[in-house]
């Protein structure tokens, strides 16, 4: 069961996030029929890590292996919607390595027949050209230091949208090890 949910006043989910580069082109993902891009990955399950959610949509939507690394950022998405109430969207977004994932120059379907979803290895330099939610991650990812970043996106529904850098820090070395 996905960590997501309806309520009277909005709608919310808790979404993982791979930030995956490879030669200086970011791996984007868009649902086939919708406007925009964004970064692969999905809600998280009831009782799974926010990594464990990477390595599993991975391997459902493009059929290979993840190598999750460092967390990057948690961005929040807080948007009225159109039709009343609020979207709110928390996401863990962690770098991530898939040597198995063969590198093409243009868009590829990936093997999902029920959820179709299109995967393109995205020129840094095309970023700022298409339309990539949250409109953050451009700055967040296109600029990043590789310290730690806590963004809130929000919105009135009207496709204005403001980020707001919460907390940045420097890298860190892990606490714990395996």
């Amino acid at each position: 069961m996905m960590v997501s949910f309806d309520t009277p006043t909005g709608y919310f989910h808790l979404r993982a996030v791979a930030v995956c580069w490879r030669d200086d082109h970011l791996l984007i993902h868009q649902a086939v029929g919708d406007a925009f891009w964004s970064l692969p990955g999905g809600r998280v399950d009831l009782g799974e890590s926010s990594a464990q959610t990477i390595v599993r949509e991975m391997r459902e939507e493009l059929l290979v292996p993840a190598q999750v690394g460092a967390l990057l950022a948690t961005i929040e998405v807080i948007d009225q919607r159109p039709q009343g109430g609020f979207f709110h969207e928390v996401g863990f977004y962690y770098a991530v390595t898939m040597p198995d994932l063969a590198w093409q120059a243009n868009p590829f379907r990936g093997p999902e027949a029920h959820n179709p979803v299109d995967f393109w290895w995205c020129p840094r330099r095309r970023l700022g050209e298409i339309a990539l939610l949250p409109q953050c991650v451009k700055t967040v990812f296109m600029h990043g230091d590789g310290g730690y970043r806590h963004i809130v996106e929000t919105g009135s529904g009207d496709g204005n949208r403001r980020c707001h850098q919460i907390n940045v820090t420097a890298p860190t070395t892990p606490l714990l090890s395996d």
